[in-house]
C-alpha cells in the first residue's frame, strides 16, 4: 500500500505539503488536522475527516505516531488482491468453525484507540458495523507492500496487529517475491507463492 509517512517531521506548511505531493492544494483546514490526534478523538469527528480525505483520493490511518495518509492502490496492487481472494478460503467455513469472512479495504478501529485499513482482513463472524468503522478485531490481515514504502507495512504495521490480537499478520513484499507471516508460532519469511493455515483453520495462498 503506498503511504506517506514522516509529517510530523516535514517543517513545511501542510498546505504546500499536500500541494507539492499530489499535485493538487488541499483546503488548509483539511491540512491542518493531520496534526496528531489524540486516541480518544470523538469517532464521529474522526470518521468525517476520513471521509474528506477519501474524496480527495487519499486514505488514512490513525496510529501512535498520528494521522498518516496514503494515495489510492494502483492496478498491480489490487490484481494481486484479488488473486488472494480467489485462491483462498473465504465465504467457506472451516473445520473450526470459522466461516472465513475476507475483504478488502476496511477500516478499523482496534482496541488501543488506533484505526488501520489492512489491504485484506479475515473475520470469523460477520462484525456488526457494516458501515463506517469496525471495531471487530479480525483474525488475520494481509498487506501488500508497494516498493518503497517497505517501512510501513513491515516494521510499523506488524507491532500494532500483534498487540491487538490479530492472530496472522501476512505481508507481501512483491519486489522479492517474499512473504513475511507473524503468528502464533513465531515469524517466518518464505517464497510466493504459499499456502498459509491461519490460525482460525482459514486458508490463504498468497
Amino acid at each position: 500500500m503506498e503511504a506517506t509517512h514522516g509529517l510530523n517531521r516535514d517543517r513545511r506548511s501542510p498546505e504546500r505539503r499536500v500541494s507539492r505531493s499530489h499535485g493538487w492544494k488541499w483546503p488548509l483546514k483539511y491540512a491542518m488536522a493531520m496534526k496528531p490526534f489524540p486516541k480518544g478523538m470523538e469517532e464521529e469527528k474522526l470518521m468525517s475527516l476520513f471521509a474528506q480525505a477519501e474524496d480527495l483520493g487519499l486514505r488514512l490511518e490513525l496510529t501512535d505516531g498520528g494521522i498518516t495518509w496514503e494515495t489510492f492502490p494502483g492496478f498491480r496492487h489490487q490484481e494481486i488482491i484479488r488473486d488472494i481472494l480467489v485462491a483462498s478460503t473465504s465465504g467457506r467455513t472451516s473445520e473450526r468453525g470459522c466461516e472465513c469472512i475476507q475483504v478488502p479495504d476496511v477500516d478499523i478501529v482496534f482496541p488501543d484507540g488506533t484505526v488501520k485499513r489492512p489491504d485484506l482482513s479475515v473475520w470469523c463472524k460477520r462484525p456488526e458495523e457494516l458501515e463506517g468503522f469496525v471495531h471487530a478485531v479480525p483474525e488475520a490481515v494481509i498487506e501488500i507492500v508497494s516498493p518503497g514504502y517497505e517501512d510501513k507495512d513491515l516494521v510499523f504495521g506488524p507491532p500494532i496487529f500483534l498487540r491487538n490480537g490479530v492472530k496472522d499478520i501476512i505481508v507481501f513484499d512483491r519486489t522479492k517475491e517474499e512473504v513475511h507471516h507473524w503468528s502464533p508460532a513465531g515469524y517466518r519469511i518464505v517464497p510466493s507463492p504459499t499456502v498459509f493455515e491461519l490460525a482460525c483453520g482459514c486458508q490463504v495462498t498468497v
